[in-house]
């Protein structure tokens, strides 16, 4: 199977969870996430790359009456790893995001085929006091999933 049917195999996984439009392979809080429906399972492990990037962010403009502060970042890669997932359910080991801290936070995408540049990476990134990650959307074409760790304290930056 090439990089590309792969990819679109992988996409359209469902999860057994139920939940509306919830993906059988994604990225979470804890890490790489596994499990599609029993109907759609792959039949043998699928090796998959798992990105993580810093995203440090500095304040560019402070707060006033008038308008927000402005904040600009900068995205450092972290680490690239490969890891298989299925056929079995299940979480994999060791792929949680990075802790964020103070003026660095992280998104993490998992993907197939070549790596991922920095400037797919997204520019419309929302600076927000809470370390529950986000989706957010990353430009690939093996780009299965993708969530974004905000930093804390933002404002102290």
């Amino acid at each position: 199977m090439s990089v590309e049917q792969l990819t679109g195999y992988l996409r359209k996984l469902r999860s057994s969870s139920g939940a509306y439009q919830s993906r059988g392979l994604n990225l979470d809080s804890s890490g790489l996430n596994f499990t599609p429906e029993a109907s759609q399972r792959p039949c043998e492990a699928v090796k998959v790359k798992l990105a993580h990037y810093a995203v440090d962010v500095e304040e560019t403009r402070e707060a006033s009456a008038v308008s927000p502060a402005r904040y600009e970042y900068e995205y450092t890669l972290i680490s690239v790893t490969s890891h298989k997932t299925g056929p079995q359910d299940g979480r994999v080991p060791d792929t949680a995001p990075p802790e964020s801290t103070a003026c660095r936070g992280t998104v993490s995408v998992v993907y197939l085929g070549k790596d991922i540049p920095l400037e797919s990476l997204p520019y419309n990134l929302r600076l927000i006091d809470a370390t529950a990650p986000l989706p957010v959307e990353v430009d690939g074409d093996g780009v299965l999933s993708a969530i974004y760790v905000s930093p804390v304290g933002v404002e102290s930056c």
